[in-house]
């Protein structure tokens, strides 16, 4: 079994210890390598001369600076505990979410179980909030400030109007990757022009990203009736692949809530409340007259599987009301914690810190008596010969 130090920080002493043993290493070998040639019944001491106590000291010193470490012998006293989780919550904000097929509407049931998520989370935990249609906007950076990120998902409201709104009319999937591992990216650099200096993400394991839709992507489903909206479509489709690639190279998991009914609601009730010819165009009447907005599983399920979390073919859903998420939210942000392994002190514990300060009292005892005393005899039996 290894040792561990209670008080690592003493070990950084070892650096400068271990570069005068080092200096002195190469002083003797200096001195040997000079030193006069050998004659009939000349002595030369294990140790070159006076230099040598220099040697004990820095082993002696080495010893302490383990002792002040606390080396101790562990039995058993290392336990997992769960690290800390980075959650971007993304809330589909397209006009199709104010459908009330789920009561009171599935933007409302998408706030409420996104909100949550704020009871899962510890601390050190961080989160970020996003919002997208046909667009995709930042509400809240990836920080540590999760009652701030709640306290703007309260606010994700529609507009009083739709003219000039960005978001309402559709549901960019393709816009929305981009945006949130663009933002991550640009944050892990902490550079402005990551881009040009061609930044490289690292893959993360507890970096996971958890979408509330009725996954309707209208420019995926869409049907080309020209050359030139074929090639648009496919345009997208490539960028929503390569997004998918991007969130696979950094480690971003997707785990999609689905919001709505398979029934859906009529395409002209998300127009109740807003007014024909400003809020929005009046033909938009004769177009939407038999167009349904429904929950598009299919649609979630490939973006959980492109990702890695959708082993099957079936994802969470809300199709009423009173249908909660909860349990599969925390399971999502629980499996993402990150495993670290701690270190507790147990009765059983062996100090080893006496050992070592034991080990550099000898070695300094060793160094005093091979030079100074010994010495000392020699040189008076030198005197005695020359007396007598």
């Amino acid at each position: 079994m290894n040792p561990h130090f209670l008080e690592p920080d003493f070990l950084y002493l070892l650096v400068p210890i271990a570069v005068l043993f080092v200096l002195w290493l190469g002083v003797t070998a200096i001195k040997l390598a000079n030193r006069p040639r050998r004659t009939f019944g000349s002595k030369y001491p294990l140790i070159f001369g006076k230099g040598k106590i220099w040697g004990f000291s820095a082993l002696a010193g080495a010893l302490m600076v383990l002792a002040m470490a606390k080396p101790i012998l562990p039995q058993n006293s290392f336990k997992a505990s769960q690290g800390d989780i980075e959650a971007i919550i993304v809330v589909d904000r397209s006009l199709s979410m104010r459908a009330d097929d789920v009561r009171p509407t599935r933007l409302e049931v998408a706030k409420r179980e996104a909100g949550n998520i704020e009871t899962l989370l510890k601390e050190g935990d961080k989160t970020a909030l996003f919002i997208f249609g046909s667009e995709s906007h930042k509400k809240m950076y990836l920080y540590g400030w999760s009652e701030e990120t709640f306290n703007r998902l309260a606010e994700v409201s529609f507009p009083e109007s739709l003219a000039g709104d960005a978001l309402v009319w559709d549901s960019d999937f393709a816009s929305m990757l981009e945006k949130i591992y663009l933002s991550l990216d640009r944050k892990d650099s902490g550079d402005r022009d990551y881009l040009k200096h061609h930044y490289i993400p690292k893959k993360r394991t507890n970096r996971i990203v958890i979408l509330f839709s009725d996954g309707e992507d209208q420019f995926k489903k869409e049907k080309p009736a020209n050359p030139q909206e074929t090639e648009n479509r496919e345009k997208y489709i490539k960028r929503l692949n390569n997004a998918l690639a991007e969130f696979r190279k950094r480690g971003l998991k997707i785990y999609p809530v689905g919001i709505g009914t398979q029934k859906g609601a009529r395409s002209l009730s998300l127009l109740r409340g807003y007014e024909k010819g400003i809020d929005y165009p009046q033909y938009l009447l004769e177009d939407w007259k038999n167009d349904f907005t429904r929950l598009d599983k299919d649609n979630l399920v490939f973006l959980a599987r492109s990702t890695g979390t959708a082993p099957g073919n079936q994802i969470w859903t809300i199709e009423n009301g009173a249908t909660t998420v909860k349990l599969y939210l925390s399971e999502a942000v629980e499996s993402n914690r990150r495993i670290l392994l701690e270190f507790g002190r147990s009765e059983d514990d062996q100090d080893l810190w006496q050992y070592f300060l034991i080990a550099a009292i000898v070695i300094l005892a060793s160094g005093a008596l091979t030079y100074p005393v010994s010495g000392y005899f020699t040189q008076r039996r030198h005197s005695k010969i020359e007396s007598a």
